[in-house]
Parts: C-alpha cells; structure tokens; sequence
C-alpha cells in the first residue's frame, strides 16, 4: 500500500511538472522584431519631403539603436536629398526611445531638382540593439516618384487598446498617417455649394442650438440638463440624443451644427460638448459655447468661449479646394487633421456611431471602425460568391457601390460586445474605388498586434488602374 502510494505521488509530482515546463515555454514571448512599416511607397512631385517609420512588435525597456543602409539609384545623397537624421559613409541611425514601439526618420528633396522619375533609394536595416532582432520587413524602396501599390499590407498605427489615434490611409501609396483624436474640434467643408461644419466624431462630441445669437448672452442657465442629454451613454443611450450628433452616414445635411447662413441674424449659438479623450476612464473634454458665421472672404467665421465667458475669441477659416474639410482646435487654433482629398481613401477610428438595440436607433460609440472619404466608393464581397485571390478586373462587373461614409464600419470584424471576443470575419472583403478610379480588394487580417486592439492589420491588391 505504500509502495503505491510513493507511486502515485511521483506520478503526480511528475504531472505538475509536466504542466509547469510546458506553460514555462507557452509563456515565452516571441521575438522583438524591428521592420519597415512599409516595403515601398513613393514621394511625390508636389512633396518636398516624406517620414519613413520604423517600428517594433512591442515596446522594450531600453533604448533601441537602428543601423539602416542606403542603396541609392539615380540620387546622390546632399546633391539630390538628404536625411534627417543625417546620413554618413552610405548608411544612418535612428533610436526607438524605451516605452515606444516606432521612431521615424526625414527624407527630404534638395531644392529645385529635377526628377525623371525612375529614381529611387533602397534602405535596408543593417543591425538592432539587443533583444531586438530584424523582421521580414527590412528593407524599405523609396520611389521619386508617385507610386500606385499593386500589392500591399498594412498595420494600422491606432496607438493601442486606449484607441488615441485616427489613422488616414492611401492605398495607392501605401501610406498611413495617423493623427492624434484629441488634436482637434471641429471641421469646416471646403466645398463650393455649400457651408458646413463637423464634430470631431472621434472624440464623442455633441452640439445643440439654443436660441441666442450673441455669445456674450450665453450663461451657465442656457446649458441646464444638457449634461445628460447631449453626451453619450454607453450604459443606457437615447435616441433623444441623436438629433446632436453628426449622423454618422456622411450625409452633411444631417450633421448636428446647421448649414451656416449668409444671413448673420440666422447663425445661432451652440452649446458643444468636447466629448472625451483616451483613457481608462476617459477623461471629459470640456464644454464651449461657438457660433459660425460665413466671412466676407467666402470661407467661415468661428467664434468661440467658454459656457461662463463674457467675451470670446475668433478665428477665420479659408476653403481649400484641396482639402474636403479644414480643421480647428479649440486649444490651438487651425491645424493640420486629414490629408489632401486625393491622398487617402480608408481611415481606422474610435467612431460616434449609432445602433438599434431594438426600439430605434441611437448614440453609441464604436471603436475600430473603418470609414471611407468622400471620394471613395465601396462595395462588400462575400468568399462564398468568389474568393479573394480568385477576383478579377472582370468581377468589377454588376457591383453596386455605395459612397456612405461608413459603408465598412464594423462589418469588417464581429463580437467585441460584452459576453464576445472581436475577430475579424473571414468570410468577406471589400472593392475599393479610389478618387483617381483605382480599385483595389482589400481584406483585413488582423484585429489586433501581440495580442492588443488597436493595431488592426490588411492587405490590398490592385486590380484595375485607373
């Protein structure tokens, strides 16, 4: 008897250590990889100069030093470009600070030179610090000239599961620009045929009229109950709420603030609700009192305050037809938020959607959520109908496109509520049509990085040049 009981306890001990070693190995992290962010990507006539990032699976405790190589064809480095940071003996260094998981370094052309176009330079890495080892992505092909990618992957620079960025990117160029969502309020539309003005739909803001028209007549008394009804709650959202969101289609019509009024007297005061900025809890962006008016310029007047104030500030905005919307933050004035129309077609974003939990639609904020500019339109593919690989300039054919803003959404992934996991759905893609007439299939990979949302993952593939 206790011979077997000696027995059994060895088998056990034997077990635990079984189970132990193997979990030791499960808990072994991969390898720190360094790579391009992307394999090529091309610098435009009109560009004087171009960021090219440099990233890491995930973020180490140390400083990173990157040794890159130059292999230039057609260019000489100070003749035709220069780097910062500088270059020497054919080859720079750039550092990934501890706690960060990207850096990036300047390519900039040499004033008034002249390119044929079939000039490019091949950077390679060359060596990583310890424990960091080299990725796939080594070696980076910057073209003197615009680029149209054929095919191309992509992993969306979000920031991480605080979701702090939104993130424009251009297919045809395989570039991504990613833009903190705090940096800005409002955005003004740049077309001719009318005048409009957005929220930051990013951020959770919320605007309503009142009936004033002179902001120095607006008090705290104007803005009772408004911290309820124009905010969202996740908990439990109303639809009496939706009214002061931009409905989240794209349609201008239907956005919060009214079309701004040649007519002064027609421009009324709104209360805004900066909504929230990343952060667990999110942290509450304030409130402000503004009202637009149009400028004998042809583009917008904003003036802006405090609820309290009894004065108030004032900034003019120009239209740039480059531009769909020009941007203003209510800290820092105009700044710099979306590219040039024609040069981004997708954007990732922490999103002010809406939903139907069956008695009507109402507020509800989205994270992951892919919109399309204005000048894009965007059709869905189910695999059962034909395979990714397999599609075709020929299955362009009888597909019906839609230019709703928010035509993807959260199509592209499922789950993510409260009792499911989010995953990206297998079973379809999507046919993009760029402003210059391209199309591309393009179909996500990937929800999260390490196991973190946040930094989502696609491959597109051209498959008609416009």
């Amino acid at each position: 008897m206790k011979q077997k009981l000696l027995y059994a306890v060895a088998i056990t001990f034997g077990a635990i250590f079984l189970i132990t070693g193997c979990r030791k190995r499960d808990a072994v992290a991969a390898d720190n990889l360094v790579i391009f962010e992307t394999a090529a990507q091309g610098i435009t006539a009109t560009e004087s100069s171009i960021i090219v990032r440099v990233t890491l699976s995930r973020p180490t405790d140390r400083d990173i030093p990157v040794t890159i190589n130059l292999a230039e064809q057609g260019v000489i480095y100070g003749t035709d470009y220069t780097t910062t940071p500088a270059a020497t003996a054919g080859n720079l260094t750039v550092t990934i600070p501890s706690g960060n998981n990207e850096t990036a370094f300047t390519v900039t052309k040499s004033s008034g030179v002249l390119f044929d176009g079939d000039e490019k330079i091949v950077f390679d890495l060359f060596s990583s610090g310890a424990p960091v080892f080299i990725g796939l992505t080594r070696q980076f092909t910057l073209n003197f000239a615009e680029l149209v990618a054929t095919n191309a992957g992509l992993t969306v620079n979000g920031g991480g599961v605080l979701f702090p960025n939104k993130v424009f990117i251009d297919l045809s160029a395989n570039r991504q620009t990613a833009v903190n969502r705090n940096s800005w309020d409002l955005g003004f539309y740049t077309g001719t045929d009318d005048f409009r003005v957005i929220l930051n739909s990013s951020s959770a803001m919320m605007a309503k009229q009142i009936a004033k028209n002179d902001l120095t007549q607006v008090t705290d008394a104007d803005t009772t109950g408004f911290s309820t009804q124009v905010a969202f709650n996740q908990f439990a959202p109303v639809a009496a709420s939706l009214p002061y969101i931009d409905y989240p289609n794209g349609d201008l019509t239907r956005t919060a603030i009214a079309a701004v009024s040649a007519t002064d007297a027609d421009n009324k005061v709104y209360i805004v609700n900066r909504g929230t900025g990343p952060g667990s809890p999110a942290p509450a962006r304030g409130w402000k009192k503004i009202r637009v008016l149009r400028n004998a310029s042809g583009g917008y007047t904003l003036q802006y305050a405090d609820i309290a104030a009894t004065t108030f500030q004032q900034i003019n905005i120009a239209k740039d037809e480059a531009y769909f919307f020009k941007y203003i933050s209510f800290d820092n004035g105009a700044v710099n938020v979306e590219p040039e129309k024609k040069k981004w077609d997708l954007a990732w974003t922490y999103f002010s959607n809406v939903t139907n939990f069956g008695t009507g639609e109402v507020p509800y904020l989205f994270q992951d959520i892919i919109i399309q500019n204005r000048n894009v339109q965007v059709v869905r593919v189910m695999t059962a109908t034909r395979a990714f690989a397999d599609f075709g300039e020929a299955d362009l054919t009888g597909l019906t496109f839609s230019s709703l803003q928010a035509t993807i959404g959260s199509d592209w992934r499922s789950g993510g509520g409260p009792t499911t996991q989010p995953a990206v759905r297998a079973d379809r893609y999507y046919i993009i049509k760029d402003g210059d007439n391209n199309y591309y299939k393009v179909r996500f990979t990937a929800l999260t990085q390490n196991g973190e949302r946040g930094y989502p993952a696609f491959e597109s593939v051209l498959v008609k040049k416009g």
